[in-house]
């Protein structure tokens, strides 16, 4: 299947593994209701609690049972991945100066600042603290270097200049430790505690990080041509902030004059308004710049699916298989 095909729903290609999400989302909840009847518990049960995809577990579900392995360990290392993937949304949100996250208030917004900070170190903890009972050095060594990718990724965004390879190298580099990295984690950690061999689990670090590229670059483009109920954040977003993503790189690349809204945008003459957001828009659409990113998505999905073929086939094979092409056909 390749782009712009019809695919099936997130829900419908976790089918194989719903029962494990569910157990997942019991555990995620009882995380929460640890700190019951505290704000740092209402926080919890806001957060784990919220509507999302729940992607990475179901990352972890599918490779552990391709290799064989699904168990309360399992369930363990996927809550991990869950929270540590909440505790940076939470942390992000405060950074970027988000005001909302899949329509609902962020919580830097709904509390405070401080609320948001000791809210996302805990959950910090607790994912360490899951992954500390599985006794598993390796995969601990695993979350320790994402943590460190990520955190780091927050420094590297990518500058405006007229170097358009500067800018795509900077741009790459950042989402493959922001985004890349976390996807690539929950594959290699899951094949690792399958007690597969070390060309397997390099085998879904790479699937993993691949994917996770096709998927932040489809997210970016989401931000051009989706709609808030895909992305959890308004259109145009990432064009109000002046963050440059793949569309806009592009863009500015290649376009034969600067006297438009998008350059302003990134050039500093422009605090743009909503009709100029608008306008930016338009201009990426027209310029084949969003094309061409989805044709990018497209060629790490590919990727990410020849690594799978290396693996043993099944149900979960081929479930993760759709979810190269889920990734990004929800918007080309």
């Amino acid at each position: 299947m390749t782009m712009g095909e019809s695919v099936l729903q997130l829900e419908d290609i976790v089918d194989p593994v719903s029962d494990w999400i569910g157990l997942n989302n019991e555990k995620l909840k009882a995380i929460a209701a640890k700190e019951d009847a505290s704000l740092l518990g209402t926080v919890l049960g806001f957060t784990l609690g919220a509507p999302g995809k729940r992607l990475r577990p179901a990352l972890v579900f599918l490779t552990s049972g391709m290799f064989g392995h699904l168990s309360k360990e399992t369930v363990d290392l996927a809550a991990a991945t869950e929270c540590l993937h909440s505790a940076t949304l939470i942390h992000d949100d405060m950074v970027d100066e988000s005001p909302s996250r899949r329509g609902q208030d962020a919580v830097h917004v709904a509390w405070s600042s401080a609320a948001a900070v000791l809210s996302g170190d805990y959950l910090f903890a607790v994912s360490a603290d899951l992954v500390a009972g599985l006794e598993r050095p390796r995969i601990v060594r695993m979350f320790a270097d994402t943590i460190m990718h990520m955190s780091r990724s927050e420094f590297e965004s990518p500058g405006y200049s007229g170097d358009g390879t500067t800018m795509t190298q900077q741009y790459m580099s950042k989402i493959s430790s922001k985004t890349a990295s976390l996807l690539a984690l929950c594959c290699e950690a899951a094949a690792n505690l399958s007690d597969r061999a070390e060309d397997e689990q390099r085998c879904m670090r790479e699937y993993g990080t691949n994917l996770g590229l096709a998927f932040q670059i489809a997210d970016d483009v989401l931000d051009v041509r989706g709609d808030i109920h895909l992305t959890g954040k308004p259109v145009g977003n990432d064009l109000r902030q002046g963050l440059l993503t793949l569309p806009t790189i592009h863009y500015l690349e290649n376009s034969l004059s600067t006297n438009s809204v998008v350059h302003g945008v990134f050039d500093g003459t422009l605090r743009p308004s909503a009709s100029d957001i608008d306008d930016a828009i338009v201009e990426l659409e027209a310029s084949g710049a969003v094309q061409e990113s989805l044709e990018t998505a497209d060629k790490f999905a590919a990727r990410a699916r020849a690594f799978l073929q290396e693996l043993p086939q099944s149900e979960y094979s081929d479930a993760l298989e759709d979810l190269t092409n889920y990734v990004f056909n929800r918007i080309a």
